[in-house]
């Protein structure tokens, strides 16, 4: 298997992390290869797991909450969290805490209901973003 530790695939992943949405032409003059040829490898590190997709970054404040489960049906509890579509990821972890969720609300209302329904499983402890650093 390829690894991609090369000077192209290293200025591939530099340009991608700066500009996702980047032309592939773009993308290849910037690193000097066609734009055919830039497309055909981020293909190549992509089907070989060098990265997984693109991230979109929302300026919508996340809130990040540490659930302590009351109850055994983890099961149901997360297919709960993922049929909510404001819950952008959630972590099953070890410690203190049983779950790490990362809820965005467009409101304060919002996320009142989500932790109120929360209160079936478990208690929760929540932090809010107030900036995002990077």
């Amino acid at each position: 298997m390829k690894k991609f530790d090369d000077k192209t695939s290293q200025a591939i992943l530099r340009e991608l992390r700066q500009n996702a949405r980047i032309s592939w032409q773009d993308l290849g003059r910037a690193v000097h290869l066609s734009g055919q040829a830039a497309a055909e490898r981020v293909r190549q590190m992509q089907e070989a797991g060098v990265f997984g997709g693109y991230t979109l970054r929302e300026s919508r404040a996340r809130h990040f909450i540490g659930i302590t489960m009351q109850h055994t049906r983890f099961d149901e509890f997360e297919r709960w969290l993922c049929n909510n579509p404001n819950v952008e990821s959630i972590d099953k972890t070890s410690g203190d805490i049983c779950y790490t969720v990362v809820y965005i609300a467009e409101t304060p209302e919002e996320l009142e209901r989500f932790l109120n329904d929360l209160l079936r499983h478990g208690s929760y402890r929540l932090n809010s973003s107030i900036r995002r650093v990077k």
